[in-house]
């Protein structure tokens, strides 16, 4: 179980307490995050486990991912924050990312395509505005925008549960480096 070659983490419980830093299981600790990440798939624990991935993924990856899921899901590469994701991928540039960042403000706070122009924004560089001294966003905030994209885009969908298993391999897809 060493499939996650791009995850630092190195055990389960330190990566549940950046998760959340208030649930941390006593079960988890000294296991492998995979091992944890594939406990929680079998508990049928599947909001958690997206969270999980999600944290265990280098930012730009985590976007990656994200993007991969939400067009996985049915969100069309023509959709403008899907082209806007794309385009930073391809070019993750401080210009590309504040331009995803003020389609985002466009768009519907609760809708995915919002959160993962979020997601891309506070993925790194300043928040602050850029004739401003630099302030970085909190690590793990692309981490919880990106897993929120990808469950709010799988809970418009009929079948959640089967979005969310894709979702899920997709991550471990990511991880593997892939």
């Amino acid at each position: 179980m060493d499939n996650w070659k791009l995850s630092t983490w190195t055990d389960a419980a330190q990566l549940a307490a950046y998760v959340n830093p208030r649930n941390v299981p006593e079960a988890a600790r000294g296991v492998s995050p995979e091992a944890w990440f594939a406990q929680l798939r079998q508990e049928g624990e599947m909001v958690d486990a997206v969270n999980f991935i999600a944290h265990a993924m280098p930012r730009y990856e985590c976007v990656v991912w994200a993007v991969r899921a939400l067009i996985e899901m049915g969100i069309a590469r023509t959709d403008p924050a899907m082209v806007a994701a794309l385009r930073w991928i391809d070019n993750p540039s401080d210009g590309l990312r504040r331009a995803a960042a003020e389609l985002g403000d466009s768009l519907d706070d609760e809708s995915a395509q919002s959160l993962i122009c979020q997601t891309i924004f506070l993925s790194g560089g300043s928040i602050s505005e850029e004739d401003l001294p630099p302030i970085q966003p909190p690590p793990d905030t692309c981490a919880k925008l990106a897993a929120a994209a990808v469950l709010t885009a799988a809970f418009a969908l009929e079948e959640p549960d089967n979005a969310i298993i894709t979702g899920l391999a997709l991550g471990e897809t990511v991880l593997a480096g892939a």
